[in-house]
């Protein structure tokens, strides 16, 4: 019987083929690039990703090549996609091969998109062959025959996690539905509203871009409109038997404080110091404790994201492309998840990945309990994927590549280190009637540290944070003992605007979107499943705000440009709340576990994309696309689009009396006024 293979890209269709019982030769028309690979009686083909696109909306209507608000909405009755110019080759030789084979196995990449590209392949084409569904969370060859020897049901089959495969491919169409929907009437309405108002250029609106970019502009806005208060601690000398320490100031009910407890006068700050300082006072209570702090969890591809960004200095599609070449290179698992778990019967491969890891870690690997069972190992929090985690395979890495798969490497082996333990001191005084607060933390034993050495030093305490008072040894005492404070400092410090994000805080705030939501009920249904965006598509979210002008890079530091900032303020909230795009996610998962229709799902879309083309129709933007030109002083700068790229040239270009030639690049949205590029 022959089996046709569909993998999802090239580079997983020669893995297949590399374990299936024949081994393969690639095969394709003479004189152009392979098509295919021939194994015996299976055959390996590959797509390049999605064959097909949504099919734009003149391909539905004439009517629809207008931009009109007279046809918007626009809601196809019956969905269309039409093949890629770059794919009509490759799927002409797909169709060919699906017609000499007697089952049909989807090898797509194992999500709800890479189960919908090769599904709408097989539908566009008309196949009447059964389909099964083979599930490549990691491509070694231990998991790769493993999930040979396991083939499902394209249709009833389900994940490993219990998912059916029907319903993730329902999901990834419901969510390309919504999105066409959203996307080409809300930005073709809003960029009609710009246009009423003077502004040329298109206002793109998407359900994931808008609410990411309503992020950062607001973040912006709260940091350049902040302004700067001054605040007091005071910090005490204490003398003790046991020997010398410092403690802060805590203010008391009778104190007056800001809304985050900060003592805005100085007056009052100078009063207690004076107050306290050569006087006695006692111990009111003395707490030191052993603790045990368990080993950093695994990471998703949000959480490595981040990481890389804040320790190498990495953008996040930067990072995606380093793990999905890894992935490729079958030296980690796959790398678009948003899991930081494994289950739980993947434990016993722990030993032949750990021997299997370079040398450089050999060290390590002698030191590692594979008995230790810790926190990552939990079949009960495991979605779709698992967490990304080193295969066991080895190759020769450098640069960027070497330092992600090192990060990777590290939070797997330190699963299999002891808990890092410390000794917690808390101490509470009252000198003068004042109390004082004293902590401090003493290193027992390394535990999982000694697998990433020093950094972990200042990082990682057991409640976040990086207290130099902290860092302290104190003495043992107890309740009652008489103190003395040998001498008060008032402390001045000035309060501090929120930070501007990075790519990696904004990937973080992408996927704890919860945590910017005030509504309680809102905020805890977030927390469960939801986000913006996916795992996969945030970074490419993010690539296109930059391209689009919209967010411009200043060193690490993601800022907004000026028309992104109006467009922001003038939009509803709906149409930029981060907390409606994250139930959208929420909802999109109901329908991937079979508790939500897509019907349910797209009317709701209608409804909201009709009430915000009407909202759009009497908005009022505040954009223009016009700037006077410096060099003639008459004319005025307007935007110039020539093909994907665009600038800035002057009115007077055209003009008999006043000709001007002055033209500038595009920065952000506006021209950049640098040397022109013509004059006068």
């Amino acid at each position: 019987m022959k089996r046709l293979f569909i993998a999802e890209k090239p580079s997983l269709a020669r893995v297949i083929a590399q374990f299936l019982p024949v081994k393969g030769v690639s095969k394709g028309p003479a004189g152009k690039p392979p098509t295919h690979i021939e194994a015996g009686d299976d055959i390996v083909t590959w797509n390049f990703g999605h064959m097909y696109e949504m099919a734009e909306p003149e391909d539905y209507s004439e009517a629809f090549k207008k931009w009109d608000f007279g046809v918007l909405p626009m809601v196809p009755s019956e969905w269309r996609l039409k093949a890629r110019d770059e794919a009509k080759d490759q799927i002409k030789a797909i169709k060919g091969l699906m017609a000499d084979a007697h089952e049909i196995i989807n090898a797509g990449d194992p999500d709800r998109e890479g189960q919908l590209l090769v599904d709408e392949l097989l539908e566009q084409l008309g196949n009447k062959k059964p389909v099964k569904r083979i599930w490549l969370e990691a491509l070694d060859e231990t998991y790769v025959r493993k999930a040979l020897a396991d083939l499902r049901c394209n249709v009833t089959g389900t994940t490993p996690r219990g998912i059916q495969f029907r319903f993730l491919k329902a999901s990834a169409e419901a969510r390309q539905r919504a999105d066409w929907m959203v996307g080409m009437n809300l930005t073709r309405a809003y960029t009609l509203a710009g246009r009423q108002g003077g502004y040329d250029g298109v206002l793109s609106i998407g359900r994931v871009q808008t609410p990411t970019l309503a992020l950062v502009v607001n973040r912006d806005l709260a940091i350049e409109g902040f302004k700067a208060k001054d605040f007091y601690g005071i910090t005490a000398a204490i003398a003790a038997a046991g020997g010398n320490f410092v403690a802060r100031w805590k203010p008391s009910d009778l104190v007056t404080v800001d809304e985050s407890g900060r003592v805005l006068d100085k007056a009052v700050a100078d009063g207690i110091a004076a107050k306290v300082s050569g006087q006695a006072g006692a111990v009111v209570s003395f707490d030191a404790k052993e603790k045990k702090q368990a080993p950093p969890g695994l990471y998703s591809l949000s959480g490595l994201q981040q990481a890389a960004n804040k320790k190498l200095g990495l953008g996040a599609q930067e990072v995606l492309d380093i793990a999905q070449a890894l992935y490729e290179a079958k030296l980690t698992t796959y790398p678009r998840t948003d899991c930081s778990y494994l289950p739980e019967s993947q434990l016993v491969e722990a030993p032949g990945i750990l021997a299997g890891l370079p040398a450089e870690y050999s060290s390590l690997v002698e030191q590692a309990n594979t008995a230790l069972k810790s926190a990552a190992w939990d079949d009960k929090k495991l979605g779709a994927h698992t967490a990304i985690v080193p295969t066991g395979q080895h190759a020769t890495l450098t640069g960027a590549q070497a330092r992600v798969f090192d990060m990777i490497v590290r939070a797997y082996l330190a699963q299999f280190f002891p808990a890092h333990t410390y000794r917690e001191t808390n101490i509470f005084l009252n000198i003068a009637d004042e109390s004082f607060t004293a902590s401090g933390k003493v290193p027992l034993a390394p535990g999982w540290k000694v697998v990433f050495g020093a950094a972990t030093d200042s990082d990682d305490d057991d409640d976040g944070k990086d207290d130099k008072d902290s860092k302290q040894t104190l003495p043992a005492l107890v309740k009652g003992e008489n103190v003395s404070c040998s001498g008060a400092t008032v402390e001045s410090k000035k309060t501090t605007p929120p930070a501007r994000f990075t790519e990696g805080t904004l990937i973080a705030a992408m996927t704890n979107i919860h945590q910017l939501v005030e509504d309680l009920e809102l905020k805890k249904r977030l927390k469960e499943n939801a986000g913006i965006g996916t795992e996969a598509t945030r970074a490419g979210i993010l690539e296109t705000l930059k391209k689009r002008g919209f967010l411009v890079e200043k060193g690490k530091q993601i800022i907004s440009s000026d028309p992104a900032r109006k467009l922001i303020v003038a939009l509803p909230d709906a149409v930029k709340s981060p907390g409606l795009t994250g139930l959208f996610e929420q909802v999109l998962d109901g329908i991937a576990d079979g508790r939500v229709t897509p019907e349910q799902f797209l009317a709701k879309q209608q409804e909201y994309v009709t009430k915000y083309v009407e909202h759009a129709k009497t908005a009022q933007l505040g954009l223009t696309s016009t700037y006077p030109c410096p060099v003639c002083k008459k004319g005025q700068l307007r935007r110039v689009r020539m093909g994907d790229k665009s600038f800035f040239g002057c009115s007077n270009a055209n003009s008999e009396t006043a000709k001007c030639s002055a033209s500038f690049p595009e920065k952000g949205g506006k021209p950049s006024f640098g040397t022109p590029k013509g004059k006068r």
